[in-house]
């Protein structure tokens, strides 16, 4: 039994040592360490501020950005529906202009081929009667026209004959050209949408972006508190580190101090009345 509390003794005296010195050596890691890690954190803090900082501008950068790109799709949307109603206006235009072509002015060009064609036959006949009285010795009339004037009327109808033709052609040009507008129209308004549409998502994105300017603007904050509370939070730390190592070091003692009770062996106390009966 001797031997067996002798070896408990032994072996608590070593494990409370060590834990003694676990205590101390934590005690004093724990206040060694204190400035340096205060030193890392607000390093990184800054960086972070930094960082957030940087993010802040950008996102007014960008805003400023968007709120421009919105101003230019404003513009252009607005000169899309002037050029709406300018090319409803065109079209409509166009399609008066190919049906005047067309139809009066190509009828107007028919009829007067047929009246210049009629006016030749009667022109043919003036010419005949003044050259026949011409030729009356006692009358001396002088009729030689260069160009006889029924041969200058043929000659005005049969240049227009490639004229009607011509007119219909460019009708047929004129109501292509009306077509091609329409739809030219008709591809405008649908851009004109379009742009309305992103207009209306670049509203929304600006929205997002005022909710991530409002994180970043409460995270700066936490991030500003944290700073300034760091010193003395991590002084709390060390103190309830060292509260509880100092704890564990009380423990141990007390272990340490049963461990030499255990070497040393169980005491007697011997009481002199009891020497003095003997």
């Amino acid at each position: 039994m001797k031997f067996n509390y002798r070896t408990l003794g032994i072996l608590m005296i070593i494990f409370s040592s060590i834990g003694l010195l676990f205590s101390l050596a934590g005690i004093t890691a724990s206040w060694m360490a204190k400035p340096g890690l205060q030193r890392d954190l607000l390093a990184m803090v800054d960086t972070l501020q930094s960082t957030l900082m940087n993010t802040g501008d950008g996102l007014i950068v960008l805003d400023s950005a968007l709120d421009n790109v919105k101003s230019n799709l404003a513009i252009i949307v607005t000169t899309l529906n002037n050029l709406d109603v300018t090319l409803i206006g065109v079209s409509s235009s166009l399609d008066t202009s190919a049906n005047l072509v067309g139809d009066d002015l190509r009828q107007t060009i028919v009829e007067t081929q047929i009246a210049l064609s009629s006016a030749s036959s009667s022109a043919e006949l003036i010419d005949d009667t003044l050259s026949i009285i011409s030729r009356i010795p006692f009358i001396g009339a002088n009729y030689q026209p260069e160009v006889p004037l029924h041969t200058s009327l043929n000659t005005v109808a049969e240049s227009m004959d490639e004229i009607p033709g011509s007119l219909e052609l460019m009708e047929g040009n004129l109501t292509e050209t009306a077509d091609g507008l329409r739809l030219l129209n008709d591809n405008l308004l649908e851009l004109s949408d379009e742009l309305t549409k992103f207009e209306t998502d670049l509203n929304e994105t600006q929205n997002v972006m005022k909710e991530y300017r409002t994180i970043i603007d409460e995270t700066e904050e936490h991030l500003q508190k944290f700073q300034k509370n760091l010193p003395r939070n991590l002084s709390l730390l060390a103190i309830f580190i060292s509260g509880t190592l100092f704890s564990l070091a009380v423990a141990q003692s007390i272990t340490l101090f049963q461990g030499i009770a255990f070497i040393e062996g169980e005491k007697q106390v011997v009481n002199l009345a009891d020497i003095k009966r003997e």
